[in-house]
């Protein structure tokens, strides 16, 4: 059987789709139709035990020495510099490969510095700024993660016609975000932990009907107790909140594939 990371080396989608993968925690794979494999927020590592004493409960689905070997990874991103999101073990290995390019917020700029990855291969993404790859835009997108990280943000990833919003941590702060609810999303991937000012199943549920999303890919939960996280309350709150978001449960490693026909 193959491995996640040929899995993800060998998926091809057509135009107008976006293949998906959960990697855990905040933690997402895309693949676009041209080809292009970008990461965002991927914890495979164990760093947040060492660190902070958090013991990651949810095996990695992939390893960043299997990435590395198997997955041209054009871009790996980072909302904000919390060991969760920027894997201090994780990201010098995927710096192995040199075409791979980081983007991140402010905050990241001094782990790049400390993990040895030079300037000129990673980029600074701020609030309201668009970068682009190809035929990948990113775009940072506020977020309210307090004072335990003043330059989180979200991610709105636009390829293809779609539009997906990985929200990153945040509180529920729907006047953050009146211009996005406005224009609206296709794809949401919000945290459901409810601890650490992040947002819980219930509020992940009203910003899913706040953005209009089609499909809502919940993420942040069952890798470290203390984090909590409970995807049945977001499916109870889906039902009641947001019944014109169709709620994906993925396993990780697992694949789902949105395309701008799906109703």
């Amino acid at each position: 059987m193959p491995s996640v990371a040929q899995t993800i080396a060998a998926t091809h989608v057509p135009r107008g789709a976006l293949a998906i993968y959960w990697l855990a925690q905040a933690g997402y794979a895309f693949v676009t139709s041209s080809g292009r494999v970008l990461l965002i927020d991927v914890y495979l590592s164990h760093c947040v035990e060492r660190l902070h004493g958090f013991r990651r409960l949810s095996a990695a689905p992939v390893s960043a020495e299997e990435l590395v070997r198997d997955v041209a990874v054009d871009c790996v991103i980072s909302t904000h510099s919390h060991a969760d999101h920027l894997d201090i073990d994780t990201l010098p290995v995927l710096a192995q490969r040199t075409t791979t390019r980081f983007v991140g917020a402010p905050d990241c700029v001094q782990l790049y510095a400390q993990l040895g990855i030079a300037p000129e291969r990673y980029s600074v993404l701020r609030r309201g700024e668009t970068l682009t790859f190809g035929d990948v835009a990113l775009t940072g997108v506020a977020a309210d993660h307090g004072d335990l990280a003043p330059d989180a943000l979200g991610v709105l990833l636009t390829v293809d016609g779609i539009r997906l919003w990985h929200v990153g941590d945040t509180a529920f702060r729907p006047e953050l975000w009146a211009d996005l609810l406005a224009t609206g999303v296709d794809v949401i991937l919000p945290p459901i932990n409810g601890a650490f000012g992040n947002l819980n199943g219930e509020q992940a549920a009203r910003l899913a009907a706040l953005s209009r999303a089609r499909v809502a890919i919940p993420g942040h939960f069952w890798m470290f107790a203390e984090h909590n996280g409970n995807p049945a309350e977001f499916l109870r709150a889906c039902a009641v909140h947001a019944p014109d978001t169709k709620p994906v449960l993925l396993t990780p490693g697992e694949k789902y594939v949105f395309t701008r026909q799906e109703p």
